[in-house]
This record gives C-alpha cells, sequence and structure tokens, in this order.
C-alpha cells in the first residue's frame, strides 16, 4: 500500500489546480508557476465560468480571487459550498484587500487559505503543496478507514494493529493542522477551538472573564531583509521561550501568525492588570536576542480585547483583537491598544466606504468641482484647482475629506487619481477650444504619492495627453509634502520625467509633513501651497505670523512662489499680501463650483 506521506507527495506533485481570476496577466503567472512545478492546471476568468468546472472536473484545489466584476469570489466559494458535487473542494483566496475583515469574511464562507497579492511564488507554492498534502491526507484515512472495516472479519488482530496506526496518523495529522511546525505551539486554529469553549463557559459564570492578547513583533522584516529567513526562524523560536516563561497558568499562548502570538487568559482580573502585564511582556521582550553572533532588539505591538456579555463566537473577539492590534501598529512602533466598540465602527465604516467606491467610479458618482486661485498681483483668477465630489446614493453629496483618506489607504486611490486626472484633462481641453485661458493659467489637479511610484504612469499621462491634446503649460500637479516624503525616490524619478512637459508641480498642504531642506531643494518644486491650519492661527498668535513668514521666506529663497489656502476674510488677505505670497485661495472668492458655473464666469 503506498505510504500516507508518498500519496500526499504525489498529490501536491501532480495535482489538478483551478485557477479563477478576471485579470489574465494573473491567470498567466500563476498558470506558468504551478504548471513549473507538475501540476495541471485549469483556468477560468469569470465566476461563472469557474463553477462549470469545478462541477465537471472537481480540481482537487481551487485559487479564487475575490475581486471580479459580475459574481465576486466570495459568492463563488459560497455556492461551491452549496453544492455537494464541490463543497469539500479546499477554496484559497487570493486578494489585493489585506484587512482583517476580508479574512475573516474568506475563511467563514470556507475557504482554508488567504493569499495577499502580489503574489510571492515561493509562499504561493509553500501553501498549495501544504493544502493538497492535506486534502491527500484526508482522502487517504478514508481509504484507510474503508479498508480496515472491510479485513476486520478476517484478521482481527491485524485490524487492531492498523486501527492503531491509523489513529497515531490522525493524532499526528491534528497535531500538524493545530500547531505551529517551527515553534511548536498551538495556532490559531487550535486558539478558535479553546476560545469558543472559554466563551461558552462564560456564558453560564460570572468568574469566567477571558482576555484575549494580540502581540506582534515589529522587526522581523527588518532582519528578514539583513540577516535572512533563518535568522528569523530563530528570532520567533527565541521569543517564544521567553514568552513561555512569562505565561501564568490557566492562559494559552499560541503562534497566531508568523510573528504575531496571540495568550488567552481564560479568567481575567482587572483591565488594569491585563494592561500591566501586556506592558511587562513589552518590558521583557525589548531585552535583545543573541541570533548567532548578532544582537537583535525588537518591539511588541499589542491588541487586547477584554471580554463583554455580546461575545458568543471566538471569531467575533478574534476580530476585534486584530483590530485593536491594528490600531496599536497604526499609533507607532511599541503601542498597546485595548478594543473598543468605536474601533469596530471605524473598520466597518472603512470597509463600507472601500466597496462602496469601487462602486462610484463604475457607475460615474464621482465629479469634479472647482475652486479659484487667485493673483495678488492684480487680483485676477491665476487658475483652478480640480477638486472631487462623490454623489452618494444615500448620504448624498461627499467632499473628498470623506471618502479619500479611506482610497489613499487602498489601491483604489490610484484609480481615483486617474480617473481625476481624465476628467480634468478633457475639461481643459473644452477651455482651451474655446480660448478662455491666458497664457499663466493653471488646473491644479490633486495626485497621490503613490501614483507617482507607479511605473507607468507616465504612460497612463502620454495616453491623456494624447488624447486631449491639450496644452501642456495649463495643467499642474498638486502632491502633499506628506506624500512627497514616502517613497522619495521613485518620486524623484517620476518628477524628473515631469520636466519635460512643462507640468507644474506644487507641494500640497505645506507645514503637516515632515521634509527637510535639502529634499526640498533637490525636488526644484515651483509652487508652494501653506496649509490652511497655519492661515487660521495666522493672525491670533504673533507665533502663528512667524511661522508664516518663515515659510514664505523659505520658499522664495528656494525659488518657489508661495499659495496660501483657506483664506476665508480680507484681514488673512492683508497679512498675506504684506508678507509676499503671490497666490491666494479660499473662501474668500467662493466655495467650489460645477465646470458649468466656471466657464460661465470664464
Amino acid at each position: 500500500m503506498t505510504s500516507l506521506s508518498d500519496a500526499s507527495k504525489n498529490y501536491a506533485l501532480f495535482g489538478d489546480i483551478l485557477v479563477v481570476d478576471d485579470v489574465p496577466p494573473n491567470l498567466d503567472f500563476l498558470s506558468t508557476v504551478l504548471t513549473q512545478q507538475g501540476y495541471k492546471v485549469r483556468s477560468a476568468i469569470s465566476g461563472q465560468v469557474a463553477l462549470k468546472i469545478a462541477k465537471a472536473a472537481r480540481p482537487d484545489l481551487i485559487l479564487l480571487d475575490i475581486k471580479m466584476p459580475g459574481m465576486d469570489g466570495y459568492e463563488v466559494c459560497r455556492l461551491l459550498k452549496a453544492n455537494p458535487l464541490t463543497q469539500e473542494i479546499p477554496v484559497i483566496f487570493l486578494s489585493a484587500l489585506d484587512q482583517t475583515d476580508d479574512k475573516v469574511k474568506a475563511f467563514g464562507l470556507g475557504g482554508v487559505d488567504y493569499i495577499p497579492k502580489p503574489f510571492h511564488a515561493e509562499e504561493l507554492l509553500a501553501r498549495v503543496s501544504n493544502h493538497l498534502k492535506l486534502r491527500a491526507a484526508q482522502s487517504e484515512i478514508q481509504q484507510l478507514n474503508t479498508e480496515l472495516e472491510q479485513r476486520v472479519i478476517q484478521r482481527t488482530a491485524q485490524l487492531e494493529m492498523e486501527i492503531g496506526e491509523r489513529l497515531r496518523m490522525k493524532e499526528e495529522m491534528v497535531h500538524m493542522a493545530t500547531h505551529s511546525s517551527l515553534t511548536e505551539l498551538p495556532n490559531r486554529v487550535l486558539l478558535a477551538q479553546r476560545l469558543q469553549q472559554v466563551l461558552n463557559q462564560a456564558q453560564s459564570s460570572q468568574s469566567h472573564k477571558p482576555a484575549l492578547i494580540l502581540l506582534k513583533c515589529n522587526k522581523t522584516e527588518l532582519v528578514k531583509n539583513s540577516l535572512g529567513h533563518h535568522a528569523v526562524d530563530q528570532l520567533i523560536i527565541a521569543m517564544t521561550r521567553r514568552l513561555e516563561s512569562l505565561i501564568e497558568p490557566g492562559s494559552l499562548l499560541t503562534n497566531f501568525g508568523e510573528d504575531t502570538f496571540s495568550i488567552l487568559i481564560e479568567t481575567s482580573n482587572s483591565p488594569e492588570a491585563i494592561i500591566q502585564f501586556a506592558q511587562k511582556l513589552q518590558r521583557e521582550i525589548s531585552h535583545p536576542f543573541r541570533i548567532n553572533n548578532d544582537l537583535i532588539y525588537t518591539q511588541l505591538d499589542i491588541g487586547i480585547v477584554l471580554y463583554a456579555n455580546q461575545y458568543t463566537q471566538s471569531t467575533h473577539m478574534l476580530r476585534d483583537a486584530s483590530t485593536a492590534l491594528s490600531q496599536a501598529q497604526s499609533a507607532g512602533a511599541g503601542n498597546i491598544q485595548v478594543f473598543n466598540a468605536e474601533m469596530y465602527q471605524r473598520t466597518l465604516s472603512f470597509f463600507h466606504v472601500q466597496n462602496q467606491l469601487h462602486q462610484a467610479l463604475q457607475n460615474q458618482e464621482l465629479v469634479l468641482v472647482y475652486h479659484p486661485i487667485i493673483s495678488l498681483a492684480d487680483n485676477s483668477l491665476n487658475g483652478l484647482e480640480a477638486l472631487v465630489r462623490w454623489h452618494h446614493p444615500q448620504k448624498g453629496l461627499l467632499v473628498a475629506d470623506d471618502f479619500i483618506p479611506v482610497a489613499e489607504e487602498t489601491e483604489i486611490i490610484l484609480k481615483l487619481d486617474r480617473y481625476v486626472l481624465h476628467q480634468a484633462c478633457h475639461q481643459l481641453k473644452e477651455w482651451q477650444d474655446k480660448k478662455l485661458l491666458h497664457p499663466s493659467f493653471r488646473l491644479h489637479v490633486n495626485l497621490s504619492a503613490q501614483q507617482l511610484t507607479q511605473g507607468d504612469f507616465i504612460d497612463y499621462l502620454d495616453d491623456i495627453l494624447a488624447e486631449t491634446q491639450i496644452e501642456h503649460h495649463n495643467l499642474a500637479f498638486d502632491i502633499t509634502e506628506y506624500g512627497l516624503m514616502q517613497k522619495t525616490d521613485a518620486v524623484m524619478v517620476t518628477l524628473e520625467k515631469l520636466k519635460r512637459y512643462q507640468i507644474m508641480v506644487s507641494i500640497d498642504d505645506f507645514g503637516t509633513g515632515s521634509s527637510s531642506l535639502s529634499y526640498l531643494y533637490s525636488l526644484k518644486i515651483e509652487n508652494l501651497k501653506i496649509d490652511r491650519s497655519f492661515i487660521l492661527q495666522m493672525n491670533n498668535t504673533a507665533k502663528g505670523l512667524k511661522v508664516i513668514k518663515a515659510i514664505v521666506n523659505l520658499a522664495h529663497e528656494l525659488g518657489m512662489t508661495v499659495t496660501a489656502e483657506g483664506v476665508e476674510n480680507s484681514v488673512q488677505l492683508a497679512t498675506l499680501e504684506t508678507l509676499g505670497c503671490e497666490y491666494m485661495q479660499g473662501y474668500l472668492w467662493g466655495t467650489p463650483v460645477d465646470s458649468r458655473t466656471i466657464t460661465a464666469q470664464l
């Protein structure tokens, strides 16, 4: 009889895999990588096609993209699991979405794994191999059970021996499925099971008030990039041993992820005691680890969720612990955050806005409005800033602050940027054709720093300019100071390429970032826009006025003109004019208006 391990290996090497993705390059990449490893690969470019193939061919494994037009990956998985013919086929989700809620939803629908985009071939192959081996092992166990039952009458003694072997293998498999192979700690599967048991007990006993702590080491990426994967493994093992020495009886330490641990305290004390324990963990882990000949210093980000009566499902408590950990990571290195309902509402709101933004782009719910930029030299219209608004089907007209921050944390900002640029260039072309603009007029379009790091942005810009045939000098790009400082090398390359277009670049919201003088000089930006928060404080304090004066002088020394944002009254106007500010923008000249109104004014 073929051994279990041999069958698993053969299964992993020659498995039948269905890849579902609506993006042909993704299909090509996945098919190539998997085929090179000996797998039989089928491809489907839509959910409907995938369901037909799955029913007819019954593949061993399905790699399923989430974001697809028409029927998304979640719906495909739901239908697969609802059909007896396909419900046992393991589904691995593929997505650029990496939020906790996305993963929870994927696993809740029956997915066995979740691989974020962009793909890493090694990780992809490892996960595919593991799940194929697990599926092979499960199939082999069923076969063993059948064979053992058939032989029970003839060979009782041998049957007992084989039953014992089967149980041993089953225990081994259960252990593999519920423990980390690196640390030998229980993993999140066992944590979820134990947490559910503890929650069930808590419902009937006031003395059981569990707490869940998630801990993430925030230095593993640095260690991996400098010392390699093996050093990371050694570090994780060393952290495990140290954490084990700190855990008290009645607590369960698990390896929640590669560099993430969890501690389930089955009967917790006061919230203060839990926080003090978390702080103790941070202190102990901050002591260096000696890995080979190197001392490695680490920090822990910690998310805590305390028991409340509404917790009846382990998945909900795990979700909220992950949310708290994400908040801790966002708050800065070495932070501790305790979950509260507001965190969940923010996460839920983020999720909804993100999903609805995709629909808004498809349904053309986004429109542009225009805000004047005034030249103080002659009080004339120097230009306009194109601002995006969202005609939300339920909430009405939303300003950029209501949805741009969400877009900037996802890939949606790239689509949004290009949508706005496309619309703005077509509007600019209409004004140019009607000869409504003077030579120095600029239409300012906001671009995210993420956009400037895209390798195809210049090609996209070329296409838009060729399509609209606009005169380039009437176009300007506004990029926030904070954005410019995020990925300086990639941004510098794109800014250098933009010089040949004669498109002016402005630093937007200046004063809210942390740019250095040398970096400002190297950028050779033509215009600097002072954030409105400084303008509001300018006439209230002597310090506020000095700050504005210093910014204006700095800009002029670096050869830049200055635009003041948020000018709302004549006092501010007079002060800024005295300080030598060239351009103004604000409600003193009215609110942003649509293209028809601006066209009439031009």
